[in-house]
């Protein structure tokens, strides 16, 4: 089951769901979180936190996968790299956490090796609930590339 937690390190890897369902396709990290089988020595974790909030989070992990809606892909296309972005999206004040994972490192905690799994939403993200056609069509794959992840990032 997913949660949000309050000290980072529980256990070796973390694969965090990041977005607000209340915003239509920004919850479709949530969507992918679902449903995935629980794993030994990783936690499932939920954030409406980004930058520093979460980087405090993430700390002691080895290795965390951030799953993210992305306005900047075409909705309901799915991109996977290693390394956190540098920017937090929405936000114009604050670290992204990229940058936050950074500052960490050099007061010299543990911080992740982190990988970003971000999927394609329309620009414009209205309050309700539930996820667009083409982005729910995207939650299948989506969920593949996570058990993957989850498979070969030993």
């Amino acid at each position: 089951m997913a949660r949000e937690s309050l000290c980072g390190g529980l256990r070796t890897k973390a694969v965090v769901a990041l977005g607000n369902p209340d915003r239509g396709d920004d919850g479709v990290a949530l969507r992918v979180l679902l449903g995935l089988p629980t794993q030994e020595n990783v936690d499932f974790l939920v954030s409406l936190k980004t930058g520093l909030d979460l980087a405090m989070q993430l700390v002691n992990y080895d290795k965390v996968l951030v799953i993210d809606a992305a306005p900047s892909l075409p909705p309901g296309t799915i991109s996977v790299g290693q390394g956190a972005p540098e920017k937090a999206r929405g936000y114009l004040h604050g670290l992204g956490l990229g940058e936050a994972l950074q500052v960490l490192r050099e007061m010299g905690l543990k911080v992740p090796v982190v990988w970003v799994l971000a999927i394609g939403v329309p620009p414009l993200l209205p309050f309700h609930r539930g996820l667009s056609e083409v982005v729910e069509k995207a939650v299948p794959k989506a969920k593949e590339v996570v058990e993957a992840w989850l498979r070969n990032s030993e």
